[in-house]
Order: structure tokens, then sequence, then C-alpha cells
């Protein structure tokens, strides 16, 4: 295994490789360095793509060994949130656990056992799954809370989910443009930002389109700051333009796309043979315009048209690409630029330049999807790349990678986060009446924080908290246990998100677990046998997670723990699979799935708090709650090294804004809407874009004066996501004001 650089160790250290995966989502390569039994630094590990590794994984040390860290099981003896506690046994808290568990579940059905965490790592994830189907309890997926809306349209544009539908529009050996929709990789993801850097040394001309003048539009040769949540106004307006121009890809659009299918004018559904010969075939229909006729779509003999109005089945048809063409018509430059506040002229040069210095790449950042109508947004994007041909298939990573199979004794019931809400408070569909959460910090992540502390954490009659620290969600817990940091524990990696990489690296232990703390794995095999499940997962944790390898998906064949120690970060091997793992193994930019919804194909709707909304009088500021640059939320918001480079919130204001309200840099200022509020300083900042204010998420409740950004943020669910992958909301559309606090509240 070669390093890409030297490394030096000290006299009679160590050096154990392993993963990050909860630092941001990529999976940074460690290697951790141990003298006596103590990690005394961390350095960059050998990782295709990437030579350095940033202050969060540089802080280890100082994570590690923090005096704040949670060192043994405790109870709480006071209110919930209240800051009273117990220490307990091991054996008490599992003991505990164990009775409530199952009196809940005698209570209210097994369903109402409730097991809520991230999926990173994978050993961890696929042990808490497979104990929550041997209760038969239920899974809270946390993947979509804000995060999802463009996973929702690449589920079935792609046939991939968001994670994946990222290498259909970013790889390309070389590009000759790139447009960066919506993120700052600089700040959140460095490969990406690696691919882009690389890119324009290769020639390439980088386009950043934001609200928010980043460190990464910096870094482009061009910058387009547009409103927020209109992305997919401005990608309509460049398909107008290239439409008009004739600059499509008749090709590509003819061979990969639904394109030249036939949709029935009284339905909207595709015409398929069975409407037009009888009998059960479901194979899609093209007008052959050698023929005049309708003809099942096949390459040979048959030339399809992709525009045109026909008569099929007793009712008209027109191909999907025509329907696109004629909504297309209704956005051209000018309308594109008064939805999106992005010239006109800027819209129409970008337009020809996608179209003409290809291949051309989109990366698809958070932003443009943390909206309620991210999905449309998405779609407009993915479409935008596929009537230009501007979609990859090379080093395409079939969707199907991550599935390696459950260690499980079966599947748990399902359910995402943001029907969580109804299922606690009402009962609906079922009731959960107790929750497991670790790896994740609910009551700081997902939205309404006074919804969730106020209604939803009362209903839960259990509370079981897996944290290193004392997070804001352990504070409400009825049981908190010590968990174990990544370089205690050994389990396995693969980025599942931001298309960053596709390597498959061993997490490896460094260090004994400190304190009393424990793996994820460790506690649930523990709580398991509590729970009278004896032969639970029998073997180590090197052997469970060969078994996870083997137990999975072909593309892992041959790869064991022992490969990954010897050979390092690897790939899964390749396999044959369509271009497109959707019903037609073709890019859909038309969504039979959708057409309930009246979005089958792409178009603008204004966010659901936008700036021209009748809401906007009221509260006429819009937040963005960017990813900050040195913390994962509030993970590393307690160590002393960051807190010296960021030391507090901020919300940031363009300087028109902050002078209407009489606000100078440095007061502070009360932010708020009908749902909540939040008090700190305001800094002025010309990068932000004027009736936007720009506060960086993450931040637990008490680092503010008042309040916390999440009491500001909504959890309205979108039915056109969550019928094609999960319910979502958008935390990008939230308005707000801003008010100088003219008097601060001191405690004391």
């Amino acid at each position: 295994m070669s390093l890409q650089r030297p490394v030096r160790t000290e006299p009679g250290a160590k050096v154990v490789r392993t993963s990050a995966p909860l630092s941001c989502g990529p999976g940074c390569g460690l290697l951790a360095h141990v003298k006596d039994g103590k990690l005394i630094k961390v350095e960059p590990g050998d990782h295709p793509g990437t030579g350095h590794i940033c202050v969060k994984c540089l802080s280890a040390v100082k994570t590690v060994y923090h005096p704040d860290r949670v060192q043994y099981p405790m109870k709480r003896v006071g209110e919930r949130g209240e800051g009273k506690w117990e220490r307990i046994s091991w054996d008490e808290a599992l003991d505990t656990i164990a009775k409530r568990f199952k009196e809940i579940s005698d209570k209210h059905g097994s369903a109402s056992v409730g097991f809520l965490m991230d999926f990173m790592a994978l050993l961890a994830t696929d042990v808490v799954i497979g104990f929550t189907a041997a209760l038969e309890g239920t899974f809270v997926a946390t993947s979509g809370y804000g995060d999802s809306g463009g996973v929702c349209n690449d589920t079935v544009t792609l046939g991939s989910p968001w994670w994946y539908g990222e290498d259909y529009t970013t790889r390309f050996d070389n590009p000759g443009l790139c447009i960066n929709w919506g993120g700052n990789p600089i700040y959140t993801d460095s490969f990406r930002w690696n691919r882009l850097r690389e890119a324009k040394e290769n020639g390439a001309r980088i386009v950043a389109v934001d609200p928010i003048f980043s460190s990464t539009a910096a870094k482009a040769d061009e910058y387009i700051q547009i409103r927020p949540g209109t992305d997919g106004a401005m990608a309509l307006g460049m398909m107008n333009v290239i439409l008009e121009r004739n600059l499509e890809d008749k090709s590509f659009i003819t061979e990969h796309t639904v394109g030249p299918f036939l949709v029935r004018n009284d339905n909207g559904m595709f015409l398929r043979e069975k409407d037009i010969a009888g009998g059960e075939s479901e194979k899609y229909v093209v007008w052959d315009t050698g023929a005049d006729a309708p003809k099942v779509y096949d390459t040979s003999g048959v030339s399809p048209a992709l525009k045109g109005e026909y008569q099929a089945a007793e009712t008209g048809c027109k191909p999907a690409f025509q329907l696109l063409s004629d909504l297309i018509q209704q956005y051209p430059p000018q309308r594109a630029s008064e939805l999106s506040d992005v010239p006109a002229e800027t819209i129409t040069r970008l337009a020809v330049e996608y179209a003409t210095k290809k291949p051309a790449a989109s990366f698809r950042g958070m932003g443009c999807q943390r909206t309620f109508h991210g999905d449309l947004t998405y779609h407009a994007l993915n479409t935008l790349g596929a009537i230009t041909g501007n979609i990859s298939f090379e080093g395409h990573t079939p969707f199907e990678m991550n599935h390696m199979g459950f260690i499980t004794l079966g599947i748990p019931n399902l359910m995402p986060v943001m029907l969580m809400y109804d299922a606690i408070m009402k009962g609906d569909p079922y009731p959960i009446r107790s929750l497991w959460i670790t790896r994740h910090n609910m009551v700081n992540s997902i939205p309404n924080f006074n919804k969730v502390v106020g209604e939803l954490i009362p209903h839960l009659e259990f509370i079981v908290v897996v944290d290193p620290f004392m997070s804001a969600t352990a504070q409400y817990a009825d049981i908190v246990l010590p968990a174990c940091t990544i370089y205690e524990c050994d389990d396995i990696f693969y980025p599942i998100g931001n298309g960053s990489h596709n390597y498959l690296q061993l997490q490896q232990k460094a260090i004994e677990p400190l304190h009393e703390s424990k793996s994820d794995v460790e506690i649930i095999k523990s709580l398991a046998k509590k729970m009278r499940y004896e032969n639970f997962l029998p073997g180590t944790d090197e052997e469970l997670i060969d078994l996870l390898l083997n137990s999975g998906h072909p593309s892992m064949e041959g790869i064991t723990v022992e490969s990954l120690k010897k050979d390092g970060p690897t790939l899964p091997s390749d396999y044959t699979m369509p271009h497109f793992g959707t019903p037609s193994g073709r890019l859909e930019f038309y969504l039979e799935a959708l057409q309930v919804y009246e979005q089958e194909l792409p178009f603008f709707k204004e966010p659901m708090e936008g700036q021209r909304t009748p809401l906007a009088g009221k509260y006429p500021l819009s937040l963005i709650t960017p990813h900050p640059k040195l913390r994962t939320h509030a993970m590393f918001s307690n160590i002393p090294w960051i807190r010296q480079k960021d030391p507090e919130p901020l919300l940031e204001m363009n300087l028109a804004d902050s002078q209407a309200r009489g606000i100078k840099d440095g007061d502070i200022v009360r932010v708020f809407n009908d749902r909540g509020e939040v008090t700190l300083k305001a800094k002025t900042n010309q990068g932000v874009r004027a009736s936007s204010v720009k506060l960086e998420e993450g931040w637990p409740p008490h680092e503010y004066i008042e309040g916390t950004h999440q009491s500001l943020t909504h959890e309205t669910l979108n039915p056109a996501q969550q019928a094609t992958f999960e319910p979502n909301f958008g935390c990008y559309d939230v308005l707000v004001e801003v008010e100088l606090v003219k008097e601060v509240k001191t405690s004391g």
C-alpha cells in the first residue's frame, strides 16, 4: 500500500490506518498515531483524491480526550432537560432498558419501540437494524430531513439515489465547463472540490450559482448570485435557449431518454404495446417516421419521432420530448430572469456554453435541494443534462453497490424520520413510545425545535441516547450511555452521500475505549443478551464485518477485513447493469409516477416560504443555513482548537438589510417568525444576497443567547417527494424578520 506522503512517527509509536465516517460524510482516510496505548496525533491517510484532512480530524486528540466526554452510564433524576443525572452501572442501565422496552412493547405493540440513527458506519448500522428487526420494532431512517429533495428526483429520473445520481452529472474525465449549483465543497467536501480544481487546471471554466458568495464562488471563474430556491427556473430558462437554437443532443435524447416514447393525451401515461395490439405487453411505443405508424421501440429498423402529435389507441399522443418542448416555451430567458433574478443575458450565454462546451458537469449541492420543491429543482437540472447529452456513464457507480445485505433477523418496520412526528404525537400509522437514539442529535437536527421539545418528547415514555458527549438530545434522555469515538472501535465505511468517492474502507480501532465507553455493536449485543437473544450475532467485530461483506452484493466478492488491511481503500468490483435503474432503463425526464401530482415534467414553483409569497410581507428575509467549515452540525463545536476559529454563532446580513434595521456589526439581534426565535450577534457580509440572511447550521441551543435556529424551521411535508423516496421538508424555505435587541437579558 503506497502512501501519498512520508509518515513520520515518534520512537515507539505505531500507525493505524482508519477512516472517519462520522466527520462529514466523504470518509477521509486517516493515519492514527498511537504511543503507549494513547492517541497522539492523526494525519491524512493514503486515499485516492486527497492528501490532506481538515481541522475536524486534526483535532482528534482533543476530541478523544475531551474532559466533557460521557464517561459512564447515567439515568435522569430530574425533569427532562433539567440536567440532573445519577451515575449507574452498565448492568443497571441495560436491565432498565430491557425492562422498559418490554413494558412499552407489551402495552403499545412491538412497533412502538423505535431506533433512530444516521447511516454511516455499516457494521453499527446493520447491527442496530438487525436488533430492531429481532424486537419487531421500528427503525427510523434519518436521511430525509432536508437532504432528500434531490434524492427523490434522482431516484425516479436516473433510477439512482442522489449520492449515486451525482456520478451521472459530474464524472467526466475532461469537462469543458463545470457548474456548481448551490454547494460549497471547499467547506464541505474536499473530494468534490479536488475534482473541480483539477478540472479548472485542465482548462474547464468553473461557474458557481449560489445566493451566498461562498469560498467556492470566490475560486470560480464566474459567480451568479441567484434568488434562493430558484435554481430550477434558471435551468428552465437555459433549456429554452437550447431548444430555440436547436442545440439539443437529439441522438442522446433518442437513445438514452424517454424523449421518443409516446404519451397518451387522455391519461398522461406512456403508450404501451398492449394499448395498440392487445395483450399484456408493457413495452413502450414510439411513432416510427419511416412507417408513419406507432411501433414498439426497437433501435433496429425504427426511426422514432421526437416531435409532433399523432393518433393511436383512439387517443392523441405526443412524444415526451414534444411535451417537454411545449412546457419549456413558457420559460424564455426574460421570464426565467424575473423568477431567479439572474440576468437574461447571463442565462442565454451560459445555456449556449453548456450545450456546446461539452462535456459539461453539474455539481449539485445540498443548497438547491433543501427547499420544499427541491425535487423539482433537481428534475430541471437532470433534464438540462439530458437534452444536451451532458450525462456520464463513465465511472458510474451502480445504484445497488452499497446494498451489501443486512446482518439481520429479518427486516424491521421502517419509518422515515419526518413521519415520526405523527407516529409519536398522533399514533399514526402506529404509535412510537420509546426511542433509542445513536449517532444522531435529533433535538438539534430535525425541524421545528419548539414542537420537538414541546410535543414530541413529552409523548415519548422512554428515551435512550448513546453518545460520546452530552448532546442537546441527550439532555432530554432517561438513560445516557457512553459511546466510543471512531478511534476506539472497528467498523467499515462506504460513502453514502456526496458522490465523493466510491472506496470501501476499514475503520480500525486505534486505542482501547476510554472510561466505560462501548461501541454501538457491543452495546446492542449486550442488550440482546439482557432481552434473552442469547445468540444474537456471535463473533468478533472483524468476523461480523466479513459476514457483512460476504452476505451482500457480488461487487464485494473477494473483499475481506484482511484484504482491506493489506490493500487499503478498495473499489468494489464492476458488474453489468442497465445505464439507468429506471423502469425503462433510460433517463426519465417524463415521470409517470408523478403524473397524479401534475409534476411529470420539470416546472418552477415558488418556494413555499418564498420572497414572493404573501408571508414575505410579514417576514421579508430568506433564512439560509449552510453547512459550516469547521463543524459537522453540532459535532466539534466543543473543541478548543475549532472554537478559536469559529467562536460563536453569527447572523450575517447584507449591509442594505442591516442599515434598514439600524443594526451594526456586533449588535445583538432577534431573528423570528411565527414558529420561534433566536437571539445572537449580527455581522454584515456583502457576500450575502440582499433580502437574505445567513446563519450556519448546527450550533446547539446553549450556544445562542436565547432560542435556537431550529425553532425557525418547519416540518411541512411534500407529498410528491414522499411518493418517490420519502417525506422531506425544506429547511431553506424559511422566512424571518430581524430586529435589534436594545436590552440583553443576563442570568443571575
